[in-house]
């Protein structure tokens, strides 16, 4: 009897000593840290807890992501970003702080990058700002230049409004999404983060002439000035396929081709696609509800996947992740499972192929009409607006 009341006070203390020393997790907001090689950059995840289970929202600019499949225990937060095979793996320091990382599980070995947080802070940048002596507002043209001297045109969409700033950039492989940040005398700083396109824009202007830098792991110099008649390259010029033809399995590991049924006397739209690119997610976003609203016209939609996974094993589960979590309705082909795997070299007569998403449109008789490159998003504003009219017009009249 002793023994079992010597044992039960042991166990009480362990337990007094756990309880003790293990933190809870706060809820509402928490102001993230990115610490990448070149610059740092912020976000915020507003944390809910909702019957035990944690979720949480990520404010990207004029977007907010959800994320859901948080846990916390023993101090340790784990966040799942979006459907990517990346997380924010984070140990509580304090009751409001953390630290840890950024990490991509789909490299080997993984690629980690150091992230603080603080509890409690709603602002991207709470720093003080002076009154703007500069206006933003408008269509910039740019030009970028890597780290290897590689020069890109560009063009910055901002929007403005006090100390405020909002925009993104523009290239002919696709936009970088959301820049959220603010304009203080002549300088400005923005920052992106949706777990993927993570980027510091810096910059100054003066004398009407722009110059900053994207900074990430890598910089990237951009300069240019205000141009509000500034144009991209014409998508539909810059890849090229006289004739499309594949097999591939969708996620049951049957083959499916143009040849089957399915796609008999009907046009087809080929998206290449990446479940880790998030301009493929975007135009996914669109392609969903549009293709619910109008394949019952005549008309069938195609992603071939080019997934950048460790094995061909993860790259299906990926795809099934995707399948499950945006209800995908249309044909989903698993064409490339790792890095290694190119859509040139898995469609023949593919000839500069530059990004994902790249969109191929097939008349009835499955003759290429069209070859769209990159994808104007949602973040671009007028120019999403013009890419929705151009893909209602083409779809018009393949449909004939």
């Amino acid at each position: 009897m002793i023994k079992k009341i010597a044992l039960l006070l042991s166990l009480n203390t362990l337990l007094m000593s756990f309880m003790a020393h293990s933190k809870t997790l706060n809820t509402g907001p928490w102001r993230f840290e990115m610490r990448a090689a070149h610059g740092t950059i912020p976000f915020v995840i507003d944390i809910k807890k909702d019957n035990g289970k944690y979720s949480g929202v990520l404010h990207n600019g004029e977007e907010n992501i959800q994320l859901k499949g948080l846990t916390f225990a023993n101090d340790q937060l784990k966040i799942p970003l979006q459907m990517y095979e990346m997380s924010l793996d984070m140990k509580l320091s304090a009751q409001d702080s953390m630290t840890g990382f950024l990490i991509r599980h789909n490299k080997k070995p993984e690629v980690k990058t150091p992230v603080f947080a603080l509890h409690g802070e709603k602002e991207r940048f709470p720093e003080e700002k002076s009154n703007p002596r500069v206006d933003l507002n408008g269509r910039w043209s740019v030009v970028l230049t890597d780290e290897q001297d590689l020069k890109t045109d560009g063009i910055i969409v901002f929007k403005q409004k006090g100390n405020d700033l909002n925009g993104t950039i523009m290239t002919p492989t696709g936009d970088y999404r959301y820049f959220e940040g603010f304009v203080s005398g002549v300088e400005f700083e923005a920052a992106s983060f949706d777990g993927v396109y993570n980027y510091l824009l810096r910059g100054v202007v003066q004398d009407g002439k722009l110059k900053a830098r994207i900074l990430a792991n890598y910089k990237t110099l951009v300069e240019g000035a205000r141009n509000e008649q500034a144009q991209l390259p014409d998508a539909y010029k810059q890849t090229q396929v006289e004739a499309i033809n594949f097999q591939f399995p969708d996620l049951t590991g049957k083959q499916v081709s143009l040849t089957d049924p399915k796609f008999l006397n009907k046009p087809v739209i080929i998206t290449f696609f990446g479940s880790w690119c998030p301009n493929c997610i975007d135009e996914m976003n669109y392609l969903i509800p549009w293709y619910n609203e109008n394949h019952k016209r005549g008309i069938e939609i195609v992603a071939l996947a080019f997934e950048r996974s460790l094995t061909p094993t993860d790259a299906k589960k990926q795809l099934m992740k995707v399948q499950k979590t945006k209800k995908v309705p249309y044909t989903l082909l698993l064409a490339g499972a790792t890095s290694e795997d190119k859509p040139a070299q898995k469609i023949p007569g593919l000839k500069n192929f530059i990004a994902f998403p790249t969109t191929v449109f097939l008349n009835k008789k499955h003759e290429v009409v069209k070859v769209h490159a990159g994808f104007n998003g949602p973040s671009t504003g007028e120019f999403y607006d013009k890419w929705k009219t151009e893909f209602t017009q083409t779809v018009n009249e393949l449909l004939k």
